[in-house]
């Protein structure tokens, strides 16, 4: 019992170490968004990414373990990861980041819309309801007839729908290898695939947004070793509430370097898009307990 407990504790120093490092990663990548496409951004991040991650699984489990047991899996899980963090990253140079990072939090919502249809999972009435109060936390935040609603707005709900595509896929993927190996995947489907538009959409960073640069790279590398050995640590009932940190995070980042802090409204919508999250969490884990 007293080993349990340990484990729980490291995961969720782990994943609250993820949330801290992941905000501060999306603060330089909204500082560099002003200057440079979100194409050059996401591409110089998916192949550093690869560059520091592929030497370790190469050493771990040699050239001849790296063949994916299922590459359109892995593929379409790449392009979906890359297409929401593009989509989120749109968002930032648009709205503020704490309304940005919260809008990402719609995942749980559509994740339990869509898993009858995707994964043939039975949702009960209790979770339905928890997927109408998170629309209404939603709305909360966007205010729509209050303010204007504009393109980041719209990119961080859409990067909310993708990332439900890419938990979902993520599921699926699971069992197939480590997650170590699912990085290394997504990282080269980025490298090619944003390497396509390099030619024409490619800036010379300066000396300072090099360094920049290096900030946001190594944060993504930290952020997704932290989340590996979150999940690896302990059940993700127990750590993934602790991810919600992000919010207050990315709140304290935005108010200190941007200027932004969400109104009244929008910190409601916050509140129960977070309540929504651990509650749709809880209810998976139980429902999962039943079945097995």
């Amino acid at each position: 019992m007293a080993l349990a407990l340990t484990d729980n504790l490291r995961g969720i120093i782990l994943m609250s170490s993820a949330s801290i490092v992941f905000s501060l990663k999306d603060g330089f990548a909204k500082f560099l968004g002003d200057t440079y496409p979100v194409t050059e951004i996401l591409w110089i991040q998916y192949s550093s990414m690869l560059i520091i991650f592929l030497p370790i699984v190469v050493m771990k489990y040699g050239w001849r373990n790296l063949r994916p047991a299922s590459p359109s899996a892995q593929f379409w899980r790449g392009v979906f990861s890359i297409t929401a963090v593009g989509l989120f990253y749109l968002a930032l140079t648009d709205i503020p980041l704490a309304d940005a990072t919260a809008l990402i939090f719609i995942t749980p919502i559509i994740v339990t819309i869509l898993s009858p249809f995707i994964l043939k999972e039975r949702v009960g009435i209790r979770r339905w309801i928890a997927v109408l109060i998170g629309f209404g936390g939603v709305l909360l935040i966007v205010q729509p007839g209050f303010q204007e609603v504009g393109l980041g707005t719209f990119a961080g709900l859409g990067a909310g729908f993708v990332f439900a595509l890419f938990s979902l896929s993520s599921r699926a993927v699971a069992q197939q290898g480590s997650p170590l190996l699912a990085v290394i995947y997504t990282a080269l489907v980025g490298f090619i695939g944003m390497g396509v538009f390099l030619p024409s959409q490619f800036i010379l960073p300066t000396q300072f947004d090099a360094g920049l640069f290096l900030g946001l790279v190594a944060f993504a590398a930290a952020g997704q070793a932290l989340l590996m050995y979150a999940f690896a640590a302990a059940p993700a009932v127990v750590v993934t509430p602790f991810f919600y940190m992000t919010i207050l995070v990315a709140t304290t980042v935005g108010y200190f370097v941007f200027g932004d802090f969400p109104n009244l409204l929008s910190w409601a919508g916050i509140a129960i898009l977070i309540a929504v999250g651990v509650y749709i969490a809880l209810r998976e884990a139980k429902a999962k307990e039943t079945v097995e």
